[in-house]
């Protein structure tokens, strides 16, 4: 189609919705061998394709693949960008989780290590692209465990305890920004900038939340040192307040119903799963309520 031709990032992104992901890979692949054999291989156009068709490599599964795109991307950036650069950092983001799906831990930590750093430099000790990695740095340590438990199970239990660190700092920060000082208030500018970091913020907790829930079903397979049952059950809860709360509802519910109703499943299940946890007081109220929302958001979407 003429369309394709001039604008290839839209196409390709309509070919995927309408499932069609081969033929956005070749339309993709197609547009970045042109580009490069026009001397074009670092521009931002060639370095955007390359990364839709690293989505759409993941997607398919094909990581060995998406991972040396991902290098690639990140090569590229470096020389053009340096690291003190969000584009950057976003870039060793992406490749640090397809490593963690590949099994390459260290990379993957030392990456995210760097990320963290640059971005603190660059924005702020709690800006919520910062607690973004400190999830990704939560989930990484659980995989670890996993990892190490094989060597020495004697290293279970402080990667438990660094986790857990992780996932409260990335709550600490991301609450800080759902519910602002009127100082920190007076930080952003701009109602799109508030709205973007609600957002933003919002996905990031959702996150850190459902990793509560797996810190507490990882100690169970180790045999760990109890947690409190409290904190699944006030991951819970928190989840469900984000539904319910006035100023959250809209965003969750429209914008962010994926990333919500992962989190919600998520945490149910480890609930579900576990009688000293399931059988806690007011569990069940927790649990019916959670059963309400999920009702509630399929009707919601019926209706658009």
């Amino acid at each position: 189609p003429r369309l394709c031709k001039y604008n290839v990032p839209s196409c390709q992104e309509v070919l995927s919705q309408q499932g069609k992901g081969k033929d956005a890979e070749a339309l993709i692949r197609e547009s970045i061998r042109i580009l490069e054999e026009a001397g074009l291989g670092e521009s931002p156009a060639c370095i955007q394709r390359m990364k839709f068709l690293s989505l759409e490599l993941v997607k398919s599964k094909q990581l060995a693949e998406a991972e040396n795109l991902q290098r690639k991307i990140l090569h590229n950036l470096e020389l053009s960008k340096g690291w003190n650069s969000l584009d950057t950092t976003a870039a060793a983001e992406t490749l640090s989780v397809t490593l963690q799906n590949i099994g390459n831990l260290k990379e993957s930590e030392e990456l995210l290590e760097r990320c963290l750093t640059v971005r603190r430099k660059i924005l702020s000790e709690d800006h919520f692209e910062v607690a973004g990695i400190l999830v990704h740095l939560a989930r990484l340590t659980l995989l670890k465990i996993t990892s190490d438990i094989k060597v020495n199970n004697d290293l279970s239990t402080p990667h438990l305890v660094k986790a857990k660190q992780l996932v409260n700092d990335s709550i600490r920060i991301t609450e800080g920004i759902l519910n602002p000082s009127r100082e920190n208030r007076k930080k952003l500018n701009s109602t799109f900038a508030m709205e973007r970091e609600k957002i933003g913020a919002i996905v990031v907790l959702l996150q850190a939340l459902e990793v509560v829930g797996l810190l507490e079903a990882a100690r169970k397979r180790i045999q760990a040192p109890a947690f409190d049952y409290q904190h699944v059950e006030q991951a819970l809860r928190r989840c469900i307040s984000l539904y319910n709360e006035p100023h959250t509802r809209n965003v969750v519910s429209k914008a962010l119903r994926q990333h919500y109703l992962k989190c919600l499943h998520s945490l149910t299940l480890i609930v579900q799963h576990d009688p000293d946890i399931s059988d806690a007081p007011q569990m069940q109220g927790l649990l019916g309520e959670s059963q309400r929302i999920v009702k509630l958001l399929g009707e919601e979407n019926n209706t658009k």
